[in-house]
């Protein structure tokens, strides 16, 4: 294993290995340790093996000296510790959630960006009333050019008050490129977290239907979900499922299956309005959020996507060979007050697994 692949483990799966490694180091020095010749001492003169002549003088190995078991055993149950410690710490540390992880990645890419926009800002801002001082600081001195006493040369007067202005000019002439570069980096910066931004929202894309995804749905259902807490408001939720697709996957290939997820996302955008979102949970599991939606308008939703879906022709886009009726069953559940994003979901699940086990193209709503 390369050194750049072992720093990308995590140190607990590198202290299982290590433990590994060290348990089956001691069983193979062991090992090696019993079939030689060579008497091993490892303290004073205690013996790692136990042998005696035979009557034509051959050494017959008998076993292992106690000590010798006795630090085997010892080795071997430190590195099992060691092991189990590892596998301790690597579990625990892959079972914090991902949408927490993704959340506060999220926060901080969004602070970042923040931070960088005011000290941009503000930068910007003092170099503006440097330029303006220092326009100021010409006029003053032009001023006091035409109004010098004549108590001193005037030619004299004149050249020194010159000088200065033309030496003024040239700072403000810096600090106007200067001016220009900071802003010309300003809207480098700009892009760049806009690219950022959008990079972070690629990441809550589904690459095959463009809807939210899994990602999304992990973010930001909690945060609805507070909404209507906070509003006593209402939330439902819609979850379907296209029914049979694995057939129609080994039937006409993931080809035609990816057409058919894109296309019955397109049916779900459609219907939906204002803040409803659709969502692909995975696989062919799609899910609608609808806030401020109850019970009743979701299942009329639900109604209206699954009857426009089932009255679809579906072809082969290459051969035209007819691929059949496509249809999909949908759960259908609303929030409940002091009820969490889980239980809600896990509540249209229900109702989903209940459709399916009832025919399916059709929906079942937990009234």
């Amino acid at each position: 294993m390369s050194a750049l692949a072992l720093k990308q483990l995590p140190s607990s799966a590198i202290i299982m290995l290590v433990s590994i490694v060290g348990i089956v180091s001691t069983f193979l020095v062991w090992h090696l340790s019993m079939r030689s010749d060579i008497d091993l001492t490892a303290l004073s003169d205690i013996s790692w093996q136990i042998a005696e002549v035979d009557s034509r003088g051959r050494l017959v190995r008998l076993g292992s000296h106690p000590f010798a078991l006795a630090l085997l055993f010892g080795l071997v149950a430190a590195g099992c510790t060691t092991f189990a410690w590892g596998a301790l710490q690597f579990f625990r540390l892959a079972s914090v959630a991902p949408n927490q992880i993704d959340e506060r990645l999220s926060e901080r890419l969004e602070k970042v960006g923040q931070e960088l926009d005011d000290e941009v800002f503000s930068v910007v801002r003092l170099l503006k009333e440097h330029l303006e001082l220092s326009g100021s600081h010409s006029e003053s001195l032009a001023k006091v050019s035409s109004s010098l006493v004549a108590s001193t040369p005037p030619e004299r007067v004149r050249a020194i008050i010159q000088m200065l202005i033309s030496e003024n000019k040239k700072v403000q002439n810096e600090v106007r490129e200067l001016n220009s570069r900071l802003q010309q980096s300003q809207q480098q910066i700009e892009k760049l977290r806009i690219s950022l931004s959008d990079s972070h929202k690629l990441g809550m894309l589904d690459a095959v239907t463009s809807l939210k995804n899994r990602h999304w749905l992990e973010i930001y259902l909690p945060k609805e979900v507070a909404t209507a807490t906070d509003t006593n408001g209402y939330l439902s939720l819609i979850m379907a499922d296209v029914d049979h697709f694995k057939r129609i996957n080994d039937t006409f290939g993931h080809a035609v299956g990816d057409e058919i997820l894109r296309r019955f996302a397109e049916l779900l955008s459609k219907n939906i309005k204002g803040r409803d979102t659709a969502a692909r949970y995975g696989g062919e599991e799609f899910i609608i959020l609808l806030p401020q939606t109850r019970l009743e308008g979701a299942k009329n939703l639900g109604e209206q996507i699954r009857g426009e879906l089932e009255n679809k022709k579906w072809m082969h886009h290459r051969t035209g060979q007819p691929i059949g009726k496509v249809t999909a069953s949908f759960g259908i559940a609303e929030w409940r007050q002091g009820e969490d994003c889980y239980a809600l979901l896990d509540r249209a699940d229900s109702k989903l697994y209940e459709a399916k086990a009832a025919g399916r193209n059709r929906i079942i709503a937990d009234e």
